[in-house]
């Protein structure tokens, strides 16, 4: 009895009672020891889950009644150190993969290797690995991201302290924002900078005219970039004061979400006083301060800025690296990847990857007269280091004047 109280203890979420069966079955096998619980509604689920410690629930995105998305925002509200696997049936593009690394939620795809579904499940349940950074243990970003995946109508109303903004969603893709005064993409970067405050999801009885065409991941990764830019000061100008709404909405039957407290309180942290924002060129004095951007991503070892005619422009390298002899070594290959993309007529050379048993080496052009090295292992993110690549290189080229 004692072993069995010590489980861990998983709930399924989905209304298709095959996909439940199978999990049930198969999550039971292996080095897994769990005790599984079943849910066929997130009605159901929130029930379950008040008559037991659920240590991690894993739920479909897209159920008739309350979504997953629903359930999730009343698990992070009522159950905050609960760990959250959202299943999803829409497969993801690279550029949605990296939107959803600077996320805290865990997402898998269906169909999915029960293997990793095993692996994802250990690595959420262990003690250091819940969610952090918030009280609530869930971002604006997060629920953004999840409204996408599941295909949402409705409307995001996001206040922080006097301020509120709001963010309409059709099919999943965010079509207008409003913030004070400002409205389209320019409202909806305001909202992004919120340090905190709370979420109501909501539905809409009128939709206002488009104004925002970006599809979600590029809307998240833009909005990040920008705060990284601004040192993460303000990105428009002006606060959003609260709204008198002229159109009509109904408050769906799920509970806000209070995020970005620190306080225990519920309460959203004031933001910090009038204080003198850092730029990027501020914080990027020198070359190795872009360079160190890209050695800061888990598993990359190794950034040259090499000219090219193969000498070494500048570079960060753990020791024992001959970095001059990778920048002669690397300026064949990149000139070799460039030249066959101009014969089969692929136009300008963006990046290039070439990959070995222990990780990969990325080239990528900067300017007219240089390129990245980098050198990473074979557990690297690459994801990431194509964001940075995308993010700094014309960056790289002004700060060494290229």
């Amino acid at each position: 009895m004692g072993a069995k109280e010590n489980l861990k203890k998983i709930l399924i979420v989905d209304d298709e009672e095959d996909m439940i069966w199978s999990l049930k079955r198969n999550l039971s096998k292996g080095r897994l020891q769990v005790e599984i619980f079943t849910a066929a509604s997130g009605e159901e689920a929130l029930t379950v889950l008040s008559s037991n410690h659920i240590d991690l629930v894993l739920t479909d995105i897209r159920m008739p009644g309350m979504s997953g998305l629903d359930l999730l925002l009343e698990v992070k509200n009522r159950f905050p150190y609960t760990v959250v696997i959202i299943m999803t049936a829409f497969p993801s593009n690279e550029f949605k993969k990296e939107a959803l690394l600077r996320g805290s939620l865990h997402f898998i795809e269906k169909p999915f290797d029960i293997k990793e579904l095993r692996d994802l499940i250990r690595h959420a349940l262990q003690e250091d690995n819940v969610f952090k950074g918030t009280v609530a243990g869930v971002g604006l970003s997060d629920i953004i991201q999840i409204n996408g995946l599941s295909r949402s109508n409705s409307l995001l109303r996001v206040t922080h302290g006097e301020q509120l903004g709001i963010i309409y969603f059709l099919e999943g893709q965010v079509v207008h924002a409003i913030c004070g005064e400002l409205e389209g993409i320019a409202a909806f970067f305001r909202i992004m900078e919120f340090k905190g405050g709370r979420l109501d999801s909501m539905a809409y009885s009128e939709l206002p005219a488009r104004t925002i065409d970006l599809p979600v991941e590029a809307l998240i990764i833009e909005a990040a970039r920008k705060m990284d830019e601004s040192g993460m000061g303000h990105l428009i100008g002006p606060d959003c004061p609260d709204l008198n709404l002229d159109f009509a909405y109904n408050v769906n039957k799920i509970s806000p979400v209070v995020w970005g407290t620190n306080d225990g309180s519920g309460a959203a942290v004031a933001p910090e006083s009038e204080a003198k924002t850092v730029t990027l060129e501020d914080k990027m004095s020198s070359l190795k301060d872009v360079l160190a951007e890209f050695t800061n991503v888990p598993g990359v070892n190794t950034a040259c800025l090499v000219g090219r005619d193969g000498f070494l422009l500048d570079s960060i390298a753990i020791a024992g690296i001959d970095t001059e002899m990778i920048g002669a070594i690397a300026s064949s290959g990149f000139g070799a990847s460039e030249s066959m993309g101009k014969q089969l007529g692929k136009g300008a050379m963006s990046m290039s990857m070439i990959e070995y048993g222990n990780g990969p080496v990325m080239l990528a052009p900067v300017g007219d007269d240089a390129f990245l090295v980098i050198v990473a292992d074979k557990d690297a993110n690459l994801g990431m280091i194509r964001l940075k690549i995308k993010k700094y290189a014309s960056k790289i080229a002004e700060t060494a004047a290229i």
